[in-house]
């Protein structure tokens, strides 16, 4: 670590720790509880990087466009699993396990 982190200062003149403090380990287990605690309220009261990535994208991307991408991510997944599904197919047959069945059913909604 550099000297001139080590004694940096704030600008009420008190210094600046960097590192992390340690709790000992003989600390109360009631005190590690409560500051758990607080340290979760303060989690679940503020907005997540997920939430405001989600506003912004709101408000920068068309819903069709969304949909689109949506339909597209999924389409993806599809294709991901007809590969695997076709490798562990390929592996029962070498294995002489495979059953050879219809895995998937098309169901028609109205």
């Amino acid at each position: 670590m550099t000297e001139a982190r080590r004694s940096a200062t704030r600008a009420d003149d008190r210094p600046v720790s960097t590192t992390r403090a340690r709790r000992s380990p003989a600390a109360p287990q009631g005190d590690r509880m409560a500051e758990l605690e607080a340290r979760l309220a303060k989690l679940e009261t503020t907005r997540r990087l997920r939430e405001r990535g989600r506003g912004l994208m709101a408000k920068v991307v068309p819903d069709e466009a969304t949909h689109h991408f949506r339909n597209a991510s999924r389409e993806n997944l599809l294709a991901l699993r007809s590969i695997v599904d076709f490798w562990i197919e390929r592996i029962d047959d070498s294995e002489g396990r495979s059953t050879r069945r219809t895995r998937r059913e098309s169901i028609e909604i109205d």
